[in-house]
Formats: C-alpha cells, sequence, structure tokens
C-alpha cells in the first residue's frame, strides 16, 4: 500500500511540473504484477509532456489481462517501453519466449536480455535464435566472475550483443555528462543516478526546477543504468533519444543503418 501511494504520488506530480522528457520506472522487485503499475503508467503516458514510460520486468505478468488494464486507464500503447530480463533459474526459455511473442504481437515495444555468465552461452544463444530479430537482445556483465572473460567468452557475447563492451568500458565519472537525467527515490529524494548517493533536493520540496547542483560521489559509472543516459558515449546513440529505456529507435536495421550513417 506503502509502494501503491509512493507511486501514485509522484504520478500526479509529475503532471504539474514543467517536464518534458520520459521516465523509467526501476523498481526493487518484480513490478508488473501488480495491477496499479499499469494504472501508474497509463497516467504517466496520458500527459502530453512525457514522451515515454516503461519499467524493468522479469516478464512474468500475465501479458494480456495486465495490457487490458493499462488500456482501460486510458494508457498509450505508442509510448510504452519495457525492459525484459532473462532469469534462468525463475523461468523456462520457452515460457519467457512465449511472453515476448505476446508483447510483440500486442505491438509492444521492448528489449530483452540476461547477464553473461559463461556457463549460459548456449541457452543465451538459444534465446536470441528464438527472438524476433527485431527485438535487441543485450548482455549485461557479470559481477563476481572472480576473474575476467576469457576473449573466447568476449567474442560469444559480442556476437550475441554488439554493445557489449561497453559493459565493460567503467566509463569514469562525470556529472556533466548527465546533466539531463535525475533519479528519483519513492520517496522523493532526487539523487544523480541508481549508484551516486549525492541527493539533490526532494522531487515534494524542490520540484525539478529548484534542485542543487549535481554532486557525483561515484569514480566510474559500472551499469547502463549509470551510463546509459549519459551524453558523451558516441554509441548510446543507437538508443536515442531515451538511450535509459535500451531500445532501438524504430526497427533495429533501420537503427544499423543510422548508427553507421550518424554515429562514426
Amino acid at each position: 500500500m506503502q509502494d501503491r501511494e509512493d507511486l501514485f504520488r509522484f504520478v500526479d506530480f509529475i503532471g504539474q511540473e514543467t517536464f518534458h522528457g520520459a521516465v523509467q520506472i526501476v523498481p526493487y522487485g518484480e513490478a508488473l504484477i501488480h495491477e496499479y503499475y499499469w494504472e501508474g503508467l497509463a497516467k504517466l503516458s496520458r500527459n502530453s509532456a512525457v514522451q515515454a514510460v516503461g519499467t524493468q520486468s522479469n516478464f512474468s505478468f500475465p501479458v494480456e489481462r495486465m495490457l487490458s488494464v493499462y488500456e482501460e486507464s486510458g494508457g498509450n500503447k505508442e509510448k510504452l517501453r519495457l525492459w525484459g530480463t532473462f532469469h534462468p533459474e525463475m523461468t523456462t526459455q520457452e515460457q519467457f519466449l512465449m511472453q515476448c511473442s505476446s508483447l510483440q504481437k500486442a505491438q509492444i515495444l521492448f528489449c530483452v536480455g540476461a547477464v553473461g555468465v559463461p556457463k549460459n552461452l548456449e541457452l543465451l544463444r538459444q534465446l536470441r535464435a528464438g527472438l524476433n530479430q527485431s527485438v535487441y537482445f543485450w548482455i549485461n556483465k557479470m559481477d563476481g566472475l572472480g576473474r575476467g572473460y576469457t576473449e573466447e567468452e568476449m567474442k560469444a557475447f559480442l556476437e550475441l550483443d554488439k554493445y557489449f563492451s561497453l559493459e565493460l568500458r567503467h566509463f569514469k565519472a562525470d556529472k556533466a555528462a548527465c546533466a539531463e537525467s535525475v533519479f528519483i527515490q519513492g520517496d522523493g529524494k532526487i539523487r544523480p543516478c541508481n549508484l551516486c548517493t549525492g541527493e539533490m533536493g526532494n522531487l515534494y520540496r524542490d520540484g525539478l526546477d529548484g534542485l542543487t547542483q549535481k554532486i557525483c560521489t561515484r569514480k566510474v559509472c559500472d551499469c547502463f543504468l549509470s551510463y546509459g543516459s549519459r551524453t558523451d558515449v558516441e554509441e548510446l546513440c543507437f538508443f536515442k533519444p531515451y538511450p535509459a529505456f535500451r531500445i532501438p529507435a524504430g526497427d533495429i536495421r533501420q537503427s544499423l543503418k543510422y548508427h553507421k550513417q550518424k554515429c562514426k
């Protein structure tokens, strides 16, 4: 009940702000099994100043039912963006692919990915092969591997995700490079990103226009959520205009062409 209250407080407040951009919800745990998240996303999508809305998920929710909730709440499907993470310890490849197929039939934009665990390489190859080629398939580096990736492993993961190398670069933290984004907690505290502990103010006290200057407490940006909104990472133009969703702009083949022409 507290989570629901926090979500709608945020949604209602954003509707009153002079805000123009996108909102991605990064939940602690699986959010989309709860109808109120779909209602909140729908309300955000009705705001003409909000260009895109979405959240991260393990895709365990009942697709038809939840999309009905979204549409009945007045949600704009064209603005919806979903980030799906495959956890082989939580579901089977077949079940996950069925969920992806249902979302694609419903014309929902989404990306799919998994942690780059070397022992799961063959399973991830099978998953990629089972997905429509227009769906971007990303690989996150594995924390706690206890060693670096071998050249063979890096090559294999790069074949699955041509941008896997971004996960290994550890960008030097630079507050000026992420000036266009902020991370807002459920209680309204505003931080530069999901990893940075420095507070810039509180949404409900200061609004978005009354924030203090960003103070970065990090040395490096070493996960996609922290470097995904940086303006100095050339490769991220593949995901413009809102790279944080990790979804290419339009059809993946057109995006690849755009990348070759505009990003180099």
